[in-house]
């Protein structure tokens, strides 16, 4: 959602999303989520009390007079559940990767541009995990299998396209200004 820690760049000054951002699931299901034992067997649905869209006279109730959870509610629930269900595919999905060591540490760059117009001293914007095209081809032909068989070669190739989305978010940060300084990287 951006090049910063603290920052989402998609985020107008009035707090709301810019027309045609995509807004995660996370941030979606709010004020619900879903809370889980430690073997994760048994769920429980928590809401957000303090969450600025809740009052005592709201537009969408919660439980209708019966005190039944009302349609919208339920919608709710069923929300966080296909989220907890998308959370499982993908930890079994980055072990697999992990189990077949195709992640590699990568770090993205911003090189500003000084005021002679001659390019500045590169910043480091970003480090993060990524699919190693050349550990892929390196893999024996029965593990590209095993990868199209549980269904993770799309999910691998969607991961390196997204990834070309990178440098729309250093284009867009540098547009706003919120490329961080070198005295505030992490």
């Amino acid at each position: 959602m951006g090049v910063n820690t603290d920052r989402n760049i998609f985020i107008q000054a009035n707090g709301m999303f810019d027309p045609g951002a995509y807004i995660p699931a996370y941030i979606r299901r709010y004020p619900f989520v879903l809370a889980a034992d430690d073997a994760r067997e048994k769920m429980i649905v928590c809401v957000d009390r303090g969450a600025p869209m809740l009052s005592d006279l709201p537009d969408l109730a919660f439980f209708d007079a019966k005190g039944e959870p009302t349609e919208y509610t339920k919608g709710c629930i069923q929300f966080c559940q296909n989220f907890e269900v998308e959370i499982r595919r993908t930890e079994s999905f980055v072990g697999l990767l992990k189990d077949l060591d195709l992640l590699e540490t990568r770090t993205s760059t911003f090189t500003p541009i000084n005021p002679d117009g001659t390019p500045g001293a590169a910043l480091p914007v970003a480090e993060y995990f990524a699919v190693s095209e050349e550990k892929m081809k390196a893999l024996p032909d029965e593990k590209i299998r095993e990868l199209l068989e549980k269904g993770a070669m799309g999910a691998i190739y969607s991961h390196l396209t997204s990834l070309l989305g990178f440098d729309r978010l250093v284009v867009l940060a540098t547009a706003r200004q919120t490329i961080p300084s070198p005295a505030n990287l992490n």
